[in-house]
């Protein structure tokens, strides 16, 4: 069910991940890009906070989806907020990760160039069923986990220097957000075009 009051506390939840951006763009450039575990401990208030950030971050991605659907209040508004919010958020995480040198700053890169084009695919879609048929639909749960499983790869990314003895998860992490990318890219895909099948049916 739809509500018409544009200012809720969900719409309010996801807003408020953006605002959480700026703190994050300051505390992240405190840090280097490329940290060593000898001079961490020069560097754990900041680390700290960021990973304080992040977490509120993605404990804001699953409460405004859930407060929507529990209070009666989804909105066209939010529909859009939410998407905006994850992208700010992984976009100011990802530029600060391209700056590490080496192999692990040209796969950030190359991760930032695919998601690029997979929102620029998923937006090209979306912005047409607004404008064509004034449809806003809702994010899909496969891409929720994948914001999700995006922001535990950039922790592991940020935070590799003391995980030294895990220091392979980070990859491993690579490869399942890479494959979360494809599927909910995918599911976005067939949802669009059942509905635009549907719309020329009907």
């Amino acid at each position: 069910m739809k509500s018409n009051n544009m200012i809720n506390i969900p719409n309010i939840i996801s807003f408020s991940r953006i605002i959480l951006c700026f703190p994050l763009i300051y505390f992240l450039g405190k840090i280097p890009p490329k940290l060593h575990f000898y001079n961490f401990s020069n560097y754990s208030t900041d680390l700290c906070i960021v990973l304080g950030l992040i977490l509120l971050m993605l404990l804001s991605d699953v409460l405004d989806g859930f407060a929507a659907r529990y209070m009666n209040q989804v909105t066209d508004l939010g529909k859009l907020i939410d998407p905006v919010a994850d992208k700010v958020s992984i976009l100011i995480i990802l530029v600060y990760l391209t700056q590490k040198p080496g192999i692990e700053g040209f796969f950030i890169l190359l991760f930032f160039v695919f998601l690029i084009a997979r929102d620029m695919f998923i937006g090209i879609y979306a912005i047409y069923f607004i404008r064509k048929f004034n449809i806003t639909f809702d994010s899909i749960k496969s891409g929720k986990w994948f914001v999700a499983c995006t922001a535990l790869m950039f922790l592991f990314f940020i935070y590799d220097s003391i995980l030294i003895k895990f220091y392979y998860l980070k990859w491993y992490f690579y490869a399942l957000t890479l494959l979360l990318m494809y599927y909910s890219t995918y599911e976005y895909y067939t949802r669009y075009i059942k509905a635009y099948k549907k719309k020329i049916n009907d």
